[in-house]
């Protein structure tokens, strides 16, 4: 048997199939999982984090919407329209109930993968699953375009290493799993060429892509050519995105009252030529940031078109979420919004290393493995550097104060209180029973009014507020919006707690 071989042939068996260009991409992936779970904090925190756990939520309990915590005296067609309203919502119609803005596709992610891990779990293992997915993917991406193993898995690594990766795989946010279903709807349709089967997959991997983000939509251009001129593949394609369309319509019908309509409303304000240039700029100056100055050999794509060859789908790829996101209103804002052109860094980071390797060999420089190695290093130490200076690590850290300030306020907050916030009521909807209030949806007369009906029902008035919502000078309305003598009564961390004592004027 096997088992009694001797040690010498054991050795010869071990050194054949364990070798080093499978051992360290192996324990590279090791080493990043405990990583994630060493810094993940994937909760309900601000308005995207919260609103994708309520929205899980509300699923859970077979709802479409939620329902409006209201104060018994104040009825919300007496007070303004978003006063009962968190972050990650909108009202209804009736004045009642809630809508999600969020898309379903990560929310039924976590409602499925709650059912066996629970609530507090389930976000932080979903997220890290794709962000380990989404490594391997763009290794499977790099070889199927003709990438040696060690150039896939330097393409691994600078995906890895980007700031942008990590802060998006720390956190409960829908980016990181639109680049994951994205990549494997299109790897799919390319590798259906030689096993049509594939053509169902992505069907199926591109329908889920668009219920994580309406968006993704777009990726139906680098799918459609990757699949080729086969009708054969197309059916299958069409036959493995029909169940989620049908889901997706239907949601969106029960919802929104429209097939096609989202939580997201019209993008029409959001979009414009104006946002261009801005976006341009801030492009520029971040790519080379969060991909490494390796992102500049983009600029040597002619080099591959000469070569013919036949990645007309990737070139689209990474093409088409840039050219969407260059009118967006938001994504010049500062480097973190660049996350929605996260579904865009496999093609661009697998593009940079074609046109590398085709220069290097055009110079007649030799790209073995012990090559790439310095390369990696510099790749690691560049990202971690940035991950450090943007705090990138952080961002897990920092979405842990709001589970933290919610159980502060449960256990220092009588069960009647109303909480007015604005950064927190998403977490303060998700963790507590607590009737929350918008304040910065609230005019000074109608807080007034809420204050005094709350007086009246001995019903106590609280705050809790992030520091930009005092002390900001763009931000700093908290004062104005509900006016009043407030008491300091406790924080957590920089989450500062108020009591409502008095209207100003009073003596």
């Amino acid at each position: 048997m096997d088992f009694f071989l001797s040690p010498r042939r054991w050795s010869a068996i071990i050194r054949r199939h364990v070798t080093t260009s499978r051992l360290l991409p192996a324990l590279g992936l090791i080493c990043y999982a405990l990583f994630l779970a060493r810094f993940m904090g994937a909760c309900a925190g601000g308005a995207d984090q919260s609103g994708y756990l309520n929205h899980a939520r509300m699923l859970a309990e077979g709802r479409t919407s939620a329902s409006m915590r209201l104060i018994p005296e104040l009825p919300p067609d007496g007070v303004p329209l978003f006063t009962y309203v968190p972050v990650g919502f909108n009202p209804n119609p009736d004045h009642l109930t809630l809508n999600p803005i969020y898309p379903t596709g990560l929310p039924l992610m976590i409602l499925a993968v709650a059912q066996f891990t629970g609530w507090n779990a389930a976000p932080g293992l979903v997220m890290g699953i794709h962000a380990l997915v989404g490594l391997w993917l763009i290794y499977a991406l790099g070889r199927s375009v003709g990438l040696a193993a060690g150039w896939a898995w330097l393409g691994a690594l600078l995906l890895a290493a980007s700031p942008l990766y990590v802060y998006s795989s720390l956190q409960t946010l829908s980016d990181l799993p639109a680049m994951v279903w994205v990549t494997a709807a299109i790897l799919c349709a390319w590798k259906s060429r030689q096993r049509p089967w594939l053509a169902l997959a992505a069907g199926m991997a591109f329908s889920v892509s668009v219920l994580v983000r309406p968006t993704d939509l777009l990726a139906v251009l680098p799918v459609a050519i990757a699949l080729g001129p086969s009708l054969r593949r197309w059916l299958m394609s069409i036959a493995g995105g029909l169940p989620g369309a049908i889901f997706q319509g239907a949601f969106n019908l029960a919802a929104y009252g429209h097939l096609t309509a989202t939580g997201y409303g019209s993008l029409g304000g959001l979009l414009g030529w104006e946002y261009v240039p801005a976006t341009l700029i801030h492009s520029v100056k971040w790519l080379p940031v969060l991909l490494t100055p390796l992102v500049l050999l983009l600029l040597g794509l002619p080099v591959l078109r000469r070569q013919s060859l036949p990645l007309d789908w990737l070139v689209v790829w990474a093409l088409v979420f840039p050219g969407f996101y260059l009118f967006y209103s938001y994504t010049h804002y500062d480097w973190w919004w660049l996350r929605f052109l996260l579904p865009a860094f496999p093609p661009l980071t697998v593009a940079a290393l074609l046109v590398g390797r085709t220069l290097l060999a055009r110079l007649g420089i030799s790209s073995r493995a012990w090559w790439l190695a310095p390369v990696a290093l510099a790749v690691l130490v560049h990202g971690t550097l940035w991950s450090r200076h943007l705090h990138a690590f952080s961002a897990g850290r920092s979405e842990r104060v709001y589970p933290e300030m919610a159980v502060w306020l449960q256990d220092h907050l009588p069960a009647n209180a109303v909480v007015a916030a604005m950064q927190t009521s998403g977490a303060l909807f998700y963790y507590t029973n607590f009737t929350v209030i918008r304040w910065n949806s609230i005019p000074p007369a109608d807080f007034q009014r809420i204050a005094a009906a709350c007086t009246a029902a001995k019903r106590p008035v609280y705050a809790a507020l992030f520091p930009f919502e005092i002390n900001d000078a763009q931000w700093a309305a908290f004062p104005k919006h509900l006016p009043g003598r407030w008491t300091q009564i406790g924080a957590v961390r920089h989450v500062s707690f108020w009591r409502y004592d008095s209207p100003a004027d009073a003596p």
